[in-house]
């Protein structure tokens, strides 16, 4: 019967066990918050619109805009604004900052030297991202473009120009991805 306690003593042991790796593999109950990050990083602002991008039949990430404006409009780039998107598909940091480059230079923002120079800065900043993970980037006129990874600061790109350069690739009329902005802006109209 020395044998029955031990026994008791390990399944009590092994079961913490159990719960206690259970609740480490869980999602935390401080799970990344992209309104809170938003209205910490630019009081009163809110969610301005959501959509999805999809590229050849992948989903690429779900995207959401946050603003203290009630419209986003051609005059967007005056406003403090936050942009989360939480990537569906890994991605290396290079490809994202290339992606960015591209957009960029289709849209005919800055000089080829400050679009080189945002990169290599970019490059600097962006980690590589796993599915689920969220990049938040929040512009604020005068302040510069800071940038979050689930929620926790990764490094900042300062003056307006760059801002309105990256913001663009979403929110430009002349983007390359037009469904994906009237849904970031749609709640606005």
């Amino acid at each position: 019967m020395a044998t029955r306690p031990a026994l008791a003593v390990w399944l009590r042991a092994a079961c913490l066990f159990a719960v206690a790796s259970a609740a480490a593999a869980a999602p935390s109950a401080h799970a990344f918050d992209a309104v809170q990050l938003a209205s910490q990083e630019v009081p009163a602002a809110h969610l301005v619109g959501h959509g999805s991008f999809t590229r050849m039949g992948f989903h690429l990430y779900d995207a959401e805009l946050f603003s203290v404006a009630d419209r986003v409009s051609a005059n967007w780039g005056t406003h403090p604004l936050v942009l989360d998107l939480r990537y569906a598909r890994s991605f290396k940091s290079h490809t994202l900052v290339q992606r960015t480059l591209i957009e960029m230079t289709k849209l005919q923002m800055a000089t080829e030297a400050e679009r080189q120079r945002w990169a290599d800065e970019l490059a600097r900043i962006l980690p590589d991202v796993s599915e689920g993970q969220h990049l938040t980037g929040v512009y604020r006129p005068g302040d510069g473009t800071r940038f979050f990874s689930d929620g926790k600061p990764i490094g900042q790109i300062t003056g307006d120009a760059f801002g309105r350069a990256f913001f663009a690739i979403w929110l430009d009329p002349r983007t390359s991805a037009p469904d994906l902005r009237a849904d970031l802006i749609s709640d606005a109209h």
